[in-house]
């Protein structure tokens, strides 16, 4: 089963949506691994758990992400840490696959 991780943007002009496709095997070392993130981040910064890794909030400092509001470098090696992570794991961006008619499998 793959598991569905969904994220908005908008501007005056454009909303997106969009998923991180995961397989139901690879959720909880995933979720550990950017959880892992998050603490090397209050290590190093004084990030306050539970921190979650929502773009607008690290980069605007809210919601726990206040000391390195004005460190941009921290906040892209954050980026950089999370995006390791993902991509340590199976996971799959991009156009969500389709079953082929009468698969109703799940």
């Amino acid at each position: 089963m793959l598991l569905a991780f969904v994220d908005e943007s908008y501007t005056r002009d454009r909303y997106s949506l969009f998923a991180l496709l995961v397989p139901d095997v690879q959720a909880i070392s995933l979720t550990r691994a950017l959880d892992e993130v998050v603490a090397s981040a209050a290590q190093a910064y004084g990030v306050v758990p539970p921190a979650k890794l929502h773009g607008t909030d690290l980069l605007h400092g809210n919601r726990g992400w206040e000391p390195i509001v004005k460190m941009p470098r921290a906040a892209i090696g954050v980026y950089h840490a999370a995006f390791l992570a993902i991509a340590d794991h199976e996971v799959a961006t991009g156009p969500i696959p389709r079953r082929p008619p009468g698969d109703d499998a799940e």
